[in-house]
């Protein structure tokens, strides 16, 4: 039988040995927006609880994501002005 620690994330063994799954940046913003099922949900916060790198870039993406929620785009008047020109122009020709 594979033995393994409580901190690990267990895997399928290969020759007796533990696998243990990597999880990536993208892996982990699949789970800040919601989008892993509940399965993947809990190996992942697994892992963060096993894996202090892991979660130091996690709690990095949380910071990241939520600022980004924060932010409103709006377009330089100028470019408003060009378009409306533009298509005032267009309307002309139709």
């Amino acid at each position: 039988m594979c033995k393994i620690t409580p901190l690990q994330v267990r895997y399928p063994c290969i020759n007796n040995t533990p696998m243990l799954k990597s999880y990536t940046p993208d892996d982990l913003l699949l789970l800040i927006y919601d989008e892993l099922d509940d399965a993947e949900k809990t190996e992942i916060h697994k892992a963060l609880e096993a894996d202090s790198n892991l979660n130091q870039i996690y709690q990095m993406l949380l910071q990241v994501t939520g600022s980004l929620n924060t932010l409103s785009y709006e377009p330089d008047p100028s470019t408003i002005e060009i378009i409306l020109e533009h298509s005032q122009h267009e309307e002309h020709f139709h």
